[in-house]
């Protein structure tokens, strides 16, 4: 019976979400850095929009915390900001498009958290339906899911 308890418990840990123990690390262009948990994004300032995206099915529900809040806590006023995957895909981003574009750093879509699988537990989303020119390429390459990182670049 302790064989089947520990058995389960262990299955339970590889099944739940991965977000008690996510985080994201934000490095000023000192190299300085701060690593926000899971936990204080979600106790931060929200910030929700619907939107389709190219890489879901019909309208999403994507909560998450406002890039120009987030940048500002972290102290980030760089030109430009290199956003990385965990899979260590990078891009490098305007930092006025991310402050002034409406991007936030997703942590939830429709209520739910973000596993891995499904492009979490942070992703970059632009309100999509919003403006045509967040249909394009290069808002596209901006939309890093599965972040891990955010370093402000001069």
């Amino acid at each position: 019976m302790k064989l089947l308890v520990m058995f389960v418990a262990v299955i339970g840990l590889y099944a739940t979400p991965a977000m008690a123990g996510s985080s994201v690390t934000l490095t000023k262009t000192d190299g300085t850095s701060v690593t926000i948990s899971m936990e204080k994004m979600m106790e931060m300032p929200v910030t929700e929009f619907y939107t389709s995206t190219p890489w879901t099915n019909g309208i999403q529900k994507f909560r998450g915390v406002d890039f120009k809040l987030l940048l500002d806590t972290a102290g980030i006023d760089a030109d430009t900001v290199r956003v990385s995957a965990l899979n260590d895909y990078s891009v490098m981003v305007p930092a006025n498009v991310l402050r002034t574009d409406g991007a936030i750093l997703a942590y939830h879509m429709n209520d739910a958290e973000m596993s891995v699988r499904e492009k979490g537990p942070f992703w970059v989303v632009f309100p999509y339906d919003k403006d045509v020119r967040f249909q394009t390429d290069a808002y596209w390459a901006y939309s890093v899911w599965q972040v891990k990182a955010i370093d402000g670049q001069n």
